[in-house]
């Protein structure tokens, strides 16, 4: 293999292994915390929280509505014992007992939509859990498959790294330094050509480069200058 050949598959090569090296990248970006489970578990920790909420509210309520029943009782305790004469007190007294039952009466009701309300939340709770459990089970089954697959790819890298040592130890040391300046500047140092052009530039090449080419001699493109390698 002469020098011109060797550096085009020193090229694939290394092209090969930075590809490789971008899959490697990305599924160890995916490895981390998966957003989607994060914004699911955030939502449900939301509901909870407005379900707590909720849930001490109804206590409230119910302490409320105690706290009136413990004086409707004493207000009818005292209001049917007999120990009240006074016409006007007990008219009072009859007053209070409907103004605490009117306010038992709202916080019954409130403690019905709240009631309600819970009901709603314990729903979508129990929804957003399930939710959260299919997720986190079908991401374990990704993460599982993902460190395989960098497992898979490091290998390969490595199986590539140990070929374009091999490769690079066929080229004359001058060539090779010569190649690494201009993938430096270029990105690619080899250009091959089909149907008589340079796929490096897309410029046709004339028929005494194609000749020196053909020739086995080391020949840049007089357009963009990489080293051409004919097939």
């Amino acid at each position: 293999m002469n020098n011109v050949g060797a550096l085009y598959q020193l090229q694939e090569i290394e092209v090969e292994i930075e590809s490789l090296r971008k899959m490697l990248s990305t599924c160890i970006k995916k490895l981390g915390d998966s957003e989607e489970l994060n914004a699911v578990r955030s939502g449900l920790a939301s509901v909870q929280n407005k379900l707590d909420d909720l849930k001490k509210k109804q206590q409230e309520i119910d302490w409320a509505i105690d706290d009136i029943e413990v004086k409707i009782k004493k207000a009818n305790d005292d209001l049917y014992s007999g120990r009240i004469k006074n016409p006007k007190e007990l008219t009072n007294l009859q007053q209070e007992v409907k103004t605490l039952e009117s306010h038992r009466k709202q916080q019954e009701d409130e403690s019905l939509v709240v009631m309600t309300q819970i009901e709603a939340v314990e729903a979508e709770e129990s929804k957003q859990a399930i939710n959260l459990k299919n997720l986190e089970s079908e991401w374990r089954k990704e993460h599982a498959a993902l460190i395989e697959e960098a497992q898979r790819l490091k290998v390969s890298i490595n199986g590539l790294k140990d070929k374009r040592e091999t490769v690079a130890a066929q080229i004359d040391p001058q060539m090779l330094e010569y190649y690494n300046q201009l993938k430096a500047k270029k990105g690619t140092a080899v250009a091959k050509i089909e149907q008589g052009m340079c796929c490096g530039c897309r410029i046709s090449l004339s028929t005494a480069e194609l000749q020196r080419v053909r020739m086995g001699k080391i020949v840049e493109c007089s357009s963009c200058h990489r080293i051409l390698y004919l097939q």
